[in-house]
């Protein structure tokens, strides 16, 4: 196990501090859009809004749809939602999903549509109140990579969990909806940017970071969008389960993302032996656990 602990460090040490690393990738999106579909049903058992066809002012590849909805505790309130290629020009079937969606594909898409179906037996009222898409476009050799089953790997020794602070424990809220679930095949190293270093105030910070990940309309997203994240003094935090879909770094299925919290950006914040030592741990942890190897797998 030691030469995978040196493997994750060397690795590491080269996705954050190499001046262009291959796999690196910005958390700006090439398509971003919000909608307020003002749909709402009210004393009626069924109802069903569409949107238009919509029109993307870039083709894009991955894809993540957010959506919010009020509705009351006997409802059932369904999305869907459906792409068309931009070079065929045929659409995708509609795709069902509750409050979030993942979509990846090797061939870009250039449109989309919504549908938003509600069934309440108590009639009660119920409302989409709006829905986010954010895009990216990975070349289509980078997207086959990433879409294929990875080579076996098994480390020599099991790696012991780390302590991590539960989300009970920093007081997190409760998903929107339902995770969808997905088999760890890679390890994502992300920094917050901001907040940095200075701004982090332990619990707080964490709380901060999930309101704005699930309440910006920009995302709308189901929860925090990390697997993990770790302070500055070390302490390592469950963000959402790490066999369930984030929200971090298309294609986000198969993939754990950990975020350091600080801004390492060159002449700012700086890593320090707790935090390396955490980061460690945790890395070894889930490569040993979800055979993740990591001179292949891990990415900055």
């Amino acid at each position: 196990m030691k030469k995978l602990m040196m493997a994750c460090f060397v690795v590491l040490l080269l996705a954050l501090f190499a001046p262009a690393a291959v796999f690196a990738t910005v958390d700006i999106p090439d398509f971003q859009a919000t909608g307020y579909p003002d749909f709402s049903v009210s004393e009626k058992t069924y109802g069903q809004f569409e949107t238009e066809e919509l029109a993307m002012d870039k083709a894009v590849n991955n894809i993540i749809v957010g959506v919010d909805v009020e509705k009351t505790r006997s409802a059932m309130v369904r999305s869907y939602a459906r792409f068309r290629y931009a070079v065929s020009g045929k659409w995708t079937r509609y795709m069902a999903f509750d409050g979030e969606y993942h979509f990846s594909a090797v061939d870009s898409v250039n449109a989309y549509q919504l549908m938003f179906v509600v069934r309440d037996p108590n009639k009660g009222t119920n409302k989409v109140t709006r829905y986010s898409i954010q895009g990216v476009y990975l070349d289509e050799e980078k997207m086959q990579s990433f879409m294929q089953k990875p080579a076996p790997f098994s480390a020599k020794t099991a790696w012991p969990k780390p302590a991590i602070v539960s989300r009970k424990d920093w007081g997190a809220r409760a998903p929107k909806s339902d995770y969808t679930p997905h088999t760890p095949q890679r390890l994502i190293i992300h920094h917050t940017y901001q907040p940095n270093q200075a701004a982090y105030k332990g619990a707080s910070t964490l709380r901060g970071i999930q309101n704005y990940h699930m309440d910006d309309p920009k995302t709308s997203w189901s929860d925090i969008g990390y697997h993990f994240l770790i302070g500055p003094e070390g302490t390592i935090y469950q963000g959402r389960p790490e066999t369930a879909v984030g929200a971090h770094c298309s294609p986000n299925t198969n993939s754990v993302g950990i975020s350091i919290i600080g801004n390492y950006d060159a002449n700012a914040d700086q890593l320090n032996p707790k935090i390396e030592a955490s980061l460690l741990n945790l890395l070894s942890w889930l490569a040993s656990t979800y055979k993740i190897d990591p001179e292949v797998n891990m990415f900055g």
